[in-house]
């Protein structure tokens, strides 16, 4: 994405506030001119004054107070409308990285698990918010000085060749040299700025990852380990941040030293012309006045060059990131059916990740309402993915899903998902109170309900020995609570939500005995009436299940009640053995095995 296309995405992001950047770029237009008729005036008073002091001095008031009023009307209306403009582009600006930025927060919580899994979340925030921070400077630096800046240049340096075209070449060779400098350090350091700013997401995301897993660092003894980590990326960084700022200085030394040259050759030229009666003194003021104008104008210019080089790696990473299109499309006449019977199908579904193998190969079955189907099946066989199709996490190759005998694309996600309840392996929680995390559920839940809800979760003894109770904060991601409080959060939360649809998976594994076989009682009462799906590597939990569907290499290999696949003699019996086997020394026969379970 070049330059102009970059800073073109910058404007676009203006949005609603399009009508009040039209103001201000007018604005400025005229602080402009504004700002042209003042070297004007100056060099026709001090032709009035030389001219008078030549013939009649007594004149010089009649024949300069025009000017004079005219030129502090000037200056009041540039005071004035700077003033305004500055005070309207910060507004202007603050409100639209706020709303920018929670566009791009709404826009990557909607991204599939797909792009979460491949990009680090650390390196996600970083574009957030360096990216937001890029759009406000530049937005600001917009309407308060680039702007003005290039306008000025393209009606100065016409007015100075209008002036006197002699001196307006050494106006016009600075601005070449400029132009030229600039361009060849952009091209110089554009690479160079890249690599900083990748240095910059590996240090945000290394990060994040150390204080997201701190627990880890600390109990192996990693902590100077990580601390040297960082520092070799800060040192990479600064590697390659350090021919940038070389670059940008030089530039500053030689366009400072053209300035200074131009101006003096300003002045030895019009006293050359002013000799030879090619100009006049308030000629020579006026063009000067001029040049330090179009200087000061040509500094901002390139002062904008480099804050855009810089910033121009963080815009493109925040774009891209922007403009990735979700791979989970709504379709236009997708509709709210409320609250769904809960009747699920799935007819020769296929899906497969990038590998190309597939994770799901056209399974088939079928879960009436208030029915308990489970899957079961080694780690990797396809279970969790079957089931993160069903509330579209994605979305088949081929095959279909149906819900009460429509098709899960037809219907809008977010209705979707409001009937699905999920209860992950791993607890996922808010850094936040407890009854926050719990009325994620149902945000609108009553304090009984909420109350009820820890009971029947086998939750309420653990909440009630914290001081603080419900409002007890639990740390990043539950971090103050164990492992099976967690998930008994995890599961009031969705016994509040009361969705028709129950995913379960492996609900009870950071659980100990006791309160498993307190909480699968719970469990059966919730499950009741409600459609539900079981995935579970602890058999005892999928006693009651009125099918299990046994999963192999993405497919389903058996079906049917447990004692039916038992008698069997397949891959469920081998489940079932391993399992019981890894309670017991001996071999159990294949009676006291369908005991244990059933």
């Amino acid at each position: 994405m070049s330059f102009f296309r970059l800073y073109g995405r910058v404007l676009q992001q203006l949005g609603s506030d399009a009508r009040l950047a039209w103001l201000l770029a007018l604005g400025n237009v005229a602080l402009v001119m504004a700002q042209f008729a003042e070297p004007v005036l100056f060099g026709l008073i001090i032709d009035t004054l030389t001219g008078a002091a030549a013939h009649d001095r007594s004149a010089i008031w009649a024949r300069a107070w025009p000017y004079l009023i005219a030129w502090m009307g000037f200056g009041l209306f540039t005071i004035l409308c700077a003033t305004l403009i500055a005070l309207h582009a910060d507004r202007l600006a603050h409100r639209r990285r706020h709303v920018v930025l929670k566009n791009y927060f709404e826009h990557v919580l909607q991204l599939p698990a797909s792009h979460h899994a491949d990009m680090h979340s650390g390196r996600l925030m970083k574009i957030m918010l360096q990216g937001t921070d890029a759009l406000w400077a530049l937005w600001l630096g917009f309407f308060r000085d680039h702007l003005a800046a290039f306008v000025a240049l393209f009606v100065l340096i016409p007015t100075a060749i209008y002036i006197n075209w002699r001196l307006a070449i050494l106006l016009i060779i600075l601005c070449v040299v400029f132009v030229v400098l600039t361009n060849f350090v952009l091209r110089k350091t554009h690479v160079l700025q890249a690599q900083v700013e990748g240095h910059h997401s590996d240090l945000a995301e290394h990060t994040a990852d150390a204080l997201g897993n701190v627990a880890l660092v600390q109990s192996f003894a990693r902590v100077e380990d990580e601390v040297r980590a960082l520092g070799a990326i800060s040192q990479r960084l600064l590697g390659a941040q350090f021919p940038v700022l070389s670059w940008w200085a030089v530039v500053t030394v030689l366009t400072r030293s053209a300035t200074t040259l131009t101006i003096l050759c300003i002045v030895l030229s019009g006293i050359w012309l002013y000799v030879h009666d090619l100009i006049s003194i308030g000629e020579i003021v006026t063009f000067t006045v001029f040049a330090g104008l179009v200087i000061s104008r040509l500094e901002q210019a390139v002062s904008f060059s480099n804050r855009l080089a810089m910033d121009a790696p963080r815009l493109r990473d925040f774009f891209e990131v922007f403009d990735t299109v979700s791979a989970i499309h709504e379709r236009a006449d997708a509709q709210d059916p409320g609250r769904l019977r809960g009747d699920v199908t799935f007819n020769n579904v296929m899906f497969s990740y990038d590998t190309g193998h597939p994770a799901v190969d056209g399974i088939s079955f079928t879960v009436r309402p208030g029915e308990t189907v489970a899957l079961v099946g080694a780690s990797g066989a396809g279970k969790s993915t079957a089931l993160a199709l069903l509330y579209r996490a994605f979305d088949p190759q081929s095959g279909t899903i149906t819900i009460d005998g429509r098709d899960i694309r037809d219907l809008q996600l977010t209705a979707l998902r409001r009937n699905i309840g999920v209860v992950f392996q791993e607890s996922l929680l808010f850094n936040r109170s407890i009854v926050e995390n719990l009325r994620i559920g149902d945000p609108n839940a009553t304090e009984e309900q909420i109350r009820d809800a820890a009971v029947r979760a086998q939750a309420l003894d653990f909440i009630e020995r914290n001081p603080d109770g419900f409002e007890a904060n639990i740390g990043e991601r539950g971090r103050a609570l164990s492992g099976g409080e967690r998930q008994r959060l995890s599961i009031a939360r969705v016994i509040l939500k009361n969705p028709p649809i129950l995913i379960l998976d492996e609900a009870t594994s950071a659980l100990d005995g006791g309160t498993e076989s307190r909480l699968l009682g719970a469990l059966d009462e919730v499950t009741r009436n409600r459609t539900t799906l079981v995935i579970a590597h602890r058999l005892a939990t999928i006693r009651r299940a009125k099918q299990i569907l046994v999963f192999d290499n993405g497919k389903i290999v058996e079906a049917g009640t447990f004692s039916e696949l038992y008698s069997a003699g397949g891959h469920f019996t081998q489940l079932a053995k391993e399992q019981f086997l890894g309670d017991s020394v001996t071999a159990p026969d294949n009676q006291s095995v369908r005991n244990k379970y059933t």
